[in-house]
């Protein structure tokens, strides 16, 4: 199937780690995005329940005449006790030891990795129970779009941390599913920002290729990435 997934417009605290704590948008901040992909049509609009997501689904999905339905799989992770700081008040130490190794140091009382990990393959899994999928968004958060990329093509952590998932960003992915196991290709990635928006594809590496894949046509596999910006 084909995929969207798109990371809500700016609430302008990139600054704090907001997984399920939920400020607002910026006014006026989805005007600019939907401008960008006003040329795209989907069939079904899905979000993550927080309210900076469902504003910016139901700003992308109106001019379509699609209503938008809420999905708890597609939620940011919820950082606990973190949630809502700012980025500068937290321990260094422990935000570093959650980088380097979620599985072993989720955030205090926050919600564990591997569930993180089972919540967003329960999402693509029940997008593929359709026996005819139709083209698809989802808007969600930039933990869960890291996610996706790592469990449909097979990105090792360090890529995922490496790559640059701003407001706005749209994912493109084929999924497919084989004997119970996600694989896919990201086609491209398409960034906006308020002030300069430009299509680029994601990247292997920083001279890379056009496409990310997991394997090519048939091979599954799985892996982890991790996120700190929600």
């Amino acid at each position: 199937m084909i995929l969207d997934l798109i990371r809500h417009a700016s609430t302008g605290r990139d600054d704090h780690l907001d997984g399920r704590t939920d400020p607002p948008l910026h006014e006026g901040a989805t005007d600019a995005l939907c401008a960008r992909y006003a040329a795209l049509s989907w069939e079904r609009v899905l979000c993550s329940p927080r309210q900076r997501a469902v504003r910016t689904a139901e700003a992308l999905a109106a001019p379509l005449g699609r209503g938008v339905d809420t999905d708890q799989e597609w939620e940011e992770l919820d950082f606990g006790d973190w949630d809502g700081a700012a980025l500068e008040a937290l321990p260094m130490d422990a935000l570093s030891a959650f980088h380097l190794d979620p599985h072993a140091n989720p955030p205090p009382h926050g919600e564990s990795w591997g569930h993180f990990e089972r919540r967003i393959a329960r999402g693509l899994h029940r997008l593929l129970d359709d026996p005819d999928p139709v083209p698809t968004l989802i808007v969600s958060h930039g933990g869960p779009l890291r996610m996706v990329l790592s469990q449909v093509c097979g990105l090792p952590m360090a890529m995922c941390w490496a790559l640059r998932i701003d407001h706005g960003t749209r994912l493109r992915l084929r999924v497919e599913r084989e004997d119970d196991q996600l694989w896919g290709s990201c086609w491209n990635c398409s960034r906006y920002e308020a002030r300069r928006t430009d299509d680029a594809s994601v990247r292997a590496d920083q001279r890379g290729s056009s496409s990310l894949s997991n394997g090519g046509a048939s091979s599954p596999s799985s892996s982890r990435c991790s996120t700190v910006r929600s």
